[in-house]
């Protein structure tokens, strides 16, 4: 089994980065639920027609049933900002589910106030959210909660993970 299982809520034109962020993730034993894999426009259309296919799920829907379930099902979710309002109706999906969400916030990104308060924890930089995902998913493979003396965003993060494997509840 996987130490986490995460989704990464971002806006389309972070593609290139979310891929690689989910590459860092798989390598520390996290399954990724990939959207990435599922948006996929047909060749040969223009920036705007690609532009429309994305909006509309041209593909009966399955994009957004898959991000949907997604959002409910992970044991973390990550905003990748700044990202539009389809990434936030993620981060409130996962929210409403008792999902963690663990936010990047984007170099010119000034989160309003319902993103500001769904979103678990903020970091700044991409490394240091893959050193928080670190700590969560050896925390999670190991079945039990950090101890009181760990970083409240480690504890707050690895809470649903945690519980999820059968562990004791936060002390």
């Amino acid at each position: 089994m996987s130490a986490l299982t995460i989704y990464i809520a971002a806006s389309f034109k972070h593609l290139h980065g979310v891929r690689l962020l989910g590459r860092e993730l798989r390598a520390l034993d996290c399954a990724i639920l990939d959207w990435t894999e599922k948006a996929v426009p047909p060749p040969g259309l223009t920036p705007a027609q690609r532009r429309v296919w994305m909006d509309t799920d041209r593909d009966g829907g399955q994009v957004f049933s898959f991000c949907r379930q997604a959002c409910l099902s992970a044991d973390m979710v990550i905003y990748f900002g700044a990202s539009g309002q389809d990434a936030g109706v993620e981060v409130g999906l996962a929210c409403g589910a008792g999902v963690p969400v663990l936010g990047i916030r984007g170099p010119l990104e000034a989160p309003g106030l319902m993103l500001h308060g769904a979103v678990t924890a903020w970091v700044e930089r991409v490394e240091d959210a893959v050193e928080l995902v670190a700590d969560c998913a050896r925390f999670a493979a190991e079945g039990e909660m950090p101890g009181a003396a760990s970083d409240a965003l480690v504890r707050a993060l690895c809470a649903r993970a945690v519980r999820r494997r059968g562990a004791p509840a936060a002390p």
